[in-house]
């Protein structure tokens, strides 16, 4: 019996001792500054990539901060909207890279915009073409671009640079 309630005081004693170390480890972890995650994508797996990293580092992704990570979340969404509201898309606002107005008018003449949004989507519109957000071609004459949108006209116009000539 003695030997018995040996056995089950050294097992109760190892027990707790586990249970505080864990516990001690646990507050330790815990307490450690967050770790900056890297994103392992296709690129780096490869071996050539691993033999010559400053010739491939361009291509290696930014560290992730999981704090800056989930802070943005709060940023980004509005906390004291109720719950299932989205945020209002943004309607896309142009920029003219280039116009073609013939001379002949057996063509009709385009143009070519940029959406400014995070998408960067090109169009090739002409006269009377309906873009995102509701707005419609109205003229195009070189260098310019007029848009309406319901009473409001939007004129583009080509900046100091331009992108077809």
């Amino acid at each position: 019996m003695k030997r018995i309630l040996k056995y089950i005081c050294v097992f109760s004693i190892l027990l707790f001792c586990w249970i505080i170390f864990s516990h001690i480890r646990f507050y330790q972890l815990r307490r450690s500054p967050p770790q900056k995650i890297y994103i392992i994508h296709d690129i780096e797996r490869k071996t050539a990539v691993k033999k010559n990293e400053k010739l491939y580092a361009h291509l290696k992704p930014e560290p992730v901060d999981p704090e800056a990570q989930f802070f943005q979340t709060i940023i980004e969404n509005n906390l004291f909207a109720p719950l299932g509201w989205q945020p209002a898309a943004e309607a896309p606002t142009y920029r003219l890279l280039g116009t073609q107005v013939p001379t002949a008018r057996k063509i009709d003449a385009t143009a070519l915009l940029q959406e400014t949004t995070k998408a960067g989507n090109l169009h090739i519109v002409s006269i009377g073409t309906q873009l995102d957000g509701g707005a419609v071609v109205f003229d195009i004459q070189p260098k310019q671009v007029i848009l309406k949108k319901g009473k409001q006209r939007i004129t583009l116009t080509l900046g100091k640079f331009q992108f077809l000539r």
